[in-house]
């Protein structure tokens, strides 16, 4: 069955940066779907260098903001790099390896970013409401 990477509102962490990084995360797992086993390799080579720049800017944001299950997060984000360093490592060499990477790929993403990034995101949306009513009560 193929997948298809959809991206609307409900995937939005309500950053600039980081959902235009996602949307690429999205762009990349679309590019998959008409790929012909001799090209998994540089697709997934394509995959790793943009995921492991999103973490890092990922990570630097939750440093930034203080967020507390940073490291937890961090380890989510090692747990991809190291499937994605698997894949590499073993080659795709058959249409059903093909699609359970593909579908990796897609169910990591979906769930990373609906059920971990989300959390985040509301953590700092949060940390921005408490500043903004510290701030007012301060200044009456």
């Amino acid at each position: 069955m193929p997948v298809k990477f959809l991206w609307d509102l409900r995937y939005s962490v309500g950053d600039e940066v980081i959902d235009s990084q996602h949307r690429r995360l999205f762009d990349l797992g679309n590019e998959m779907q008409n790929i012909q086993l001799p090209e998994v390799a540089r697709t997934i080579m394509n995959l790793y260098r943009h995921t492991r720049e999103h973490f890092d800017t990922e990570e630097q944001h939750m440093k930034v903001i203080g967020y507390h299950e940073l490291d937890q997060h961090r380890e989510l984000h090692n747990g991809l790099i190291s499937g994605l360093n698997s894949l590499i490592e073993k080659p795709v060499d058959s249409v059903a390896g093909l699609e359970r990477l593909k579908t990796f790929v897609y169910d990591w993403i979906i769930d990373h970013i609906l059920n971990h990034d989300k959390k985040y995101f509301e953590f700092y949306q949060e940390k921005i409401k408490r500043n903004v009513t510290i701030s007012k009560e301060i200044s009456q």
